[in-house]
């Protein structure tokens, strides 16, 4: 019993540990959460973290492993669309920042936080709407804003992209 305490304790300060140092005194309220929301669009969110500061307002923080030590835009959506989904079932107030934990791929590497400013709703709604455009035919797509987005994407056999 008193080793099961201890793999808890030790657990809970890793925990502590890993979080940017401005949630030192937040509570985590949401760990790997599902949210759902469907107006003004659909929306299904897995967060990874979710803090309460002492304010009430809730701040998010996703964990990327990677070589490249920054945030990418992606990250930026991807807390965005949490941020929406989390207050519209939920009705709590989310910040409009979050952070990006940022970790190489190395055993002994720790997670670099990044702190971004998230996209307002109505950004991320036209971003859903512009996608859901696209994927019917009725918008093209434009070109990425850097070229190694180029090896995966679903268009590139139809891109017209310079030197593709």
């Amino acid at each position: 019993m008193a080793w099961r305490r201890s793999l808890e304790t030790n657990a809970a300060r890793a925990e502590r540990a890993s979080r940017p140092a401005a949630l030192r005194n937040a509570e985590l309220v949401y760990m790997e959460r599902l949210f759902r929301i469907s107006t003004p669009v659909g929306l299904v969110a897995k967060l990874d973290r979710a803090y309460r500061m002492p304010s009430g307002l809730l701040v998010l923080v996703e964990f990327k492993t990677r070589w490249s030590n920054q945030p990418f835009l992606s990250d930026v959506i991807q807390l965005s669309a949490q941020r929406m989904a989390v207050m519209g079932q939920t009705g709590q107030s989310v910040a409009s920042y979050g952070y990006v934990m940022v970790k190489a791929p190395t055993r002994r590497a720790l997670p670099i936080p990044h702190l971004v400013k998230l996209m307002t709703d109505e950004q991320v709604v036209a971003l859903v709407r512009r996608r859901e455009e696209v994927l019917a035919g009725r918008a093209l797509p434009c070109w990425p804003l850097s070229r190694k987005a180029c090896p995966t994407c679903a268009f590139r056999t139809q891109c017209d992209y310079p030197h593709l």
